[in-house]
């Protein structure tokens, strides 16, 4: 069947029409059922421009009844600007969609569209956004931000459906399109370099030479207002209500516009594009979007199923540790299915403030008993220098700042809906430390003495242990006068 067919059949009565396909699929593919097609296949809507405003680039013709004209120009300027990085995300080569042009519907009145046919009546009713394969609708926000951010989300729809013939099921397709709106605006530079070329083997985190980038986690709630996503992670978190990452894997081919589910998707797009077990399947996967039944999700699940422990653990993790300031380059705790069984002697490990988490290189089995000593000292702020016990000057999440902390990170996937909690424990407490020093004679210790800890941390399953200083999500490390990197020596003693 031709693409100009299947647009055609978008004028048919909409439950007729998905009955249609869904016979025509299971005879091609087999008794496959599931049909989770969340857009319509259509003509290009009408134009009707009278009354409104008209902005038109290389990629995008805007229109709308937001009397705005500078918003409509710095739209379709972002459109444009995007899409070579789109593209670099994928590795496709520029010239593919070098004459991929799509019409776009920014609105406030939403009758006005439906009345004038711009917004055809079999279209369904949205909160946000929604797209065709040659047409965009959004509805118009509160914020220059986020109207951006639908306009290039739902942009990415199309061009998905351009490139692959759609996005994958509901999971892949609303991740990736937030994934590659979700992005970092402008900022002024002194000239302005011409564009590299991007080849098909560029960084999955596409660097364009304009200072408009997509692909780029919030620094704090003003470069990204109206979004909202971390507020719906943290108050999950809170709650303990946290997805699985299979749960989001199985979520309905209609999202219908849960704020919620959008999230999940997002989220689990942002880890399978960081992760290195799963960044080459997921760029794969893309190609597939023509395929948007549970067969793609089985496919990509087979891709990865060797490393899901890991990718179910980094899951685990990153919804732990997901707020404002969070970044990649701090957050790639090193774990492996492969990390050698720990021994059961003494053993000691450096912990630095410039990583997260931070794996001890091995792991534990069930019944085995830990207990650790640690020493050493690291700047937290560029004034405050922290010792293991962390200061009570200033907290982070409820615990002290610089606070050295173990997590003992179960190596079997939840077999729940929701995610267990970490159990984050201190190393040192301050009591810990008052202890020490009133045992000890005046002068037999100093700064590089450990110290004992009074937890004994407690192995009910095969499991990896982590450590980490406890810093906020955006904390920078501080550069010290020496240059040489600080970290919190810790001594780990195995017990049965």
């Amino acid at each position: 069947m031709t693409r100009e067919a299947e647009y055609a059949g978008g004028m048919m009565d909409k439950r007729l029409q998905t009955r249609l396909w869904r016979v025509l699929l299971v005879m091609a593919i087999g008794g496959i059922v599931s049909f989770p097609f969340r857009t319509v296949f259509a003509d290009d809507a009408p134009t009707a421009d009278s009354g409104l405003l008209t902005r038109e680039s290389q990629h995008l013709r805007l229109t709308s009844d937001v009397e705005d004209p500078e918003l409509l120009d710095d739209l379709v300027r972002s459109f444009d600007d995007s899409l070579p990085q789109w593209l670099a995300f994928w590795g496709v080569p520029e010239s593919q969609a070098a004459n991929w042009k799509i019409q776009g519907y920014l609105m406030r009145n939403v009758d006005t569209f439906r009345k004038s046919g711009a917004l055809p009546n079999h279209i369904p009713r949205f909160d946000h956004g929604y797209s065709t394969p040659h047409t965009i609708w959004v509805r118009y926000q509160d914020t220059t931000y986020y109207n951006r951010h639908l306009v290039l989300h739902e942009g990415v729809h199309s061009l998905a459906f351009e490139l692959f013939g759609a996005g994958g099921p509901s999971w892949f397709m609303e991740g990736t399109a937030e994934l590659l709106a979700l992005h970092r605006d402008r900022i002024p530079v002194p000239s302005r370099q011409p564009r590299s070329e991007f080849s098909s083997n560029g960084s999955v985190l596409a660097q364009s030479m304009d200072a408009f980038t997509i692909n780029q986690l919030p620094r704090n709630r003003w470069d990204t207002p109206g979004w909202g996503r971390y507020k719906i992670v943290a108050r999950q978190r809170e709650a303990g209500t946290l997805p699985t990452l299979k749960r989001v894997l199985k979520l309905p081919t209609e999202l219908n516009g849960k704020v919620e589910a959008y999230t999940w998707c997002w989220a689990a797009a942002s880890l399978f594009t960081q992760a290195p077990e799963s960044r080459d399947a997921f760029l794969k996967a893309a190609r597939r979007g023509f395929d948007q039944t549970e067969a793609f999700t089985s496919e990509f699940y087979r891709d990865v199923a060797e490393e899901w422990p890991v990718l179910s653990a980094r899951w685990r993790l990153m919804m732990n540790d997901l707020d404002y300031g969070f970044d990649w380059s701090r957050h790639q705790v090193k774990l492996s299915t492969s990390d050698p069984r720990a021994s059961g002697a003494p053993f000691q490990v450096n912990v630095t403030p410039d990583q997260s988490w931070q794996s001890v290189g091995m792991w534990f089995p069930k019944g085995a008993k830990l207990r650790f000593m640690a020493e050493g000292r690291c700047h937290v702020t560029p004034d405050w220098i922290s010792e293991p016990a962390g200061i009570t000057l200033e907290y982070n999440r409820g615990h002290p700042l610089g606070q050295l902390q173990v997590c003992v990170l179960p190596i079997a996937t939840p077999a729940g809906a929701t995610i267990p909690g970490l159990g984050i424990r201190p190393v040192l407490t301050r009591a810990d430390v008052s202890k020490f020093k009133a045992n000890t004679p005046a002068g037999s210790s100093d700064d590089s003495t450990p110290i004992p800890g009074s937890n004994v941390i407690a192995i009910n399953e095969p499991s990896w242990v982590l450590l980490r200083i406890n810093l906020p999500a955006g904390h920078s490390p501080v550069e010290t006068i020496t240059g040489e990197q600080e970290a919190y020596q810790v001594q780990i003693i195995p017990s049965r």
